[in-house]
């Protein structure tokens, strides 16, 4: 019998190997259809402090990769997104609304009930509202016993003492003997008519005023006898910017505590601008305070969703890796993943474990406050 000649065998080899390895790509293709399939465009208008957190690189791989998703973010105030009318959401073709706000979504709700059939909403990330202050102004407020040093890591402020007590009654930081700083304490923000960190102030201010203890978030009844005085110490402050990235970031370069020795505004700041900072973290933090204003209310960030890929960002976003790199690059504490953040992630920054917080005024009151923002003649 005549064997088969080494030429013909090592053709057999080639033909089977060039089989088996089509069958395998066939077979990889062909149980991972949603891989080669075009990543589903969504696109969400939310708080300019979102903004590097949707734009890194590592986001957008996962989302794309891993759940085919791909978010064309548009920064916007919170209360601008959520008073846009029905037709104006649709003529942008919009998905999601992102504000910064468990306020800012019962406005939503409130003024869209039953608009989109599809609307689910979740919130997936959040920042206590905080005041940055420095080394001055921090010594000066400990020594009157107004801000306190807990645990020797982190300062809280007593907010109902500094408002009653100094603010409105335009104390100076001269009466309190500061190193350098001049004229009244006031506390600096954002435009509270544009931006959520500014409004959120506002809103802490608005609930101290108005009730008896700070904790307690006010009647409606309560609020208008409170919005006069809270017009008087928006007018104090002047120009105000208009966006929470921006307004932070203007206050680190244009002198700090010199441009406003206090001034509101979201933890995650301090910690996405240390992570950026990388080895010149110190010198910016030898010049900032941390003071956790007690009580505080919490910045949450819900995705409202108004259709079903917008519903499938929110399940995409609550993925380990995209919310660990939520607080370990941009600072935002989870709202879904019980002890996901550790302080200790930050042994330079002093930061609070927990804070204790006052809730959000309910959406008639939050609407009142907000025209009394923007139009002074309504604060009657």
């Amino acid at each position: 019998m005549r064997l088969p000649s080494t030429r013909f065998l090592i053709g057999l080899v080639m033909v089977i190997v060039v089989c088996v390895a089509a069958a395998v790509l066939w077979r990889r293709y062909s149980d991972t259809p949603a891989t080669a399939a075009a990543p589903t465009i969504v696109t969400c208008v939310g708080g300019s402090e979102k903004s590097e957190l949707m734009a890194d690189d590592e986001v957008k791989r996962i989302l794309r990769e891993n759940y085919r998703l791909e978010v064309a973010f548009q920064p916007l105030g919170s209360y601008d997104q959520v008073q846009l009318s029905t037709d104006e959401i649709k003529a942008r073709k919009l998905d999601c609304l992102w504000p910064s706000s468990a306020s800012a979504q019962s406005v939503f709700e409130a003024q869209h009930a039953g608009a989109f059939p599809d609307y689910r909403a979740e919130n997936l990330l959040q920042s206590p509202e905080v005041i940055y202050a420095g080394p001055r102004g921090t010594d000066a407020l400990v020594r009157k016993g107004i801000v306190q040093r807990r645990g020797d890591r982190y300062f809280v402020v007593d907010m109902k003492g500094l408002l009653l007590n100094h603010v409105i009654k335009r104390g100076t930081w001269e009466a309190l003997g500061a190193a350098d700083l001049r004229g009244p304490i006031t506390v600096a923000s954002t435009d509270p008519a544009k931006s959520n960190s500014g409004f959120t102030l506002a809103q802490l201010e608005l609930n101290i005023i108005a009730t008896a203890d700070g904790f307690s978030a006010p009647s409606l009844a309560q609020a208008r006898q409170a919005l006069p005085t809270m017009r008087a110490l928006h007018d104090a402050q002047g120009l105000q910017s208009r966006s929470s990235d921006s307004g932070f970031r203007e206050w680190l370069t244009q002198g700090g505590e010199f441009k406003a020795p206090l001034y509101a505004g979201y933890e995650n700041q301090i910690i996405q601008q240390v992570v950026q900072s990388g080895d010149n973290s110190a010198n910016l933090l030898k010049n900032v305070r941390v003071l956790y204003p007690d009580p505080t209310i919490y910045s949450d960030h819900p995705v409202l969703a108004l259709d079903p890929a917008a519903g499938r960002l929110i399940d995409a976003l609550k993925d380990p890796k995209i919310q660990t790199i939520a607080w370990q690059r941009y600072g935002f504490r989870s709202a879904v993943r019980v002890g996901a953040n550790d302080v200790g992630d930050f042994p330079d920054i002093p930061l609070a474990d927990q804070v204790r917080a006052a809730p959000a005024p309910a959406a008639d009151v939050t609407l009142a406050l907000l025209s009394c923002m923007k139009d002074a003649t309504t604060c009657k």
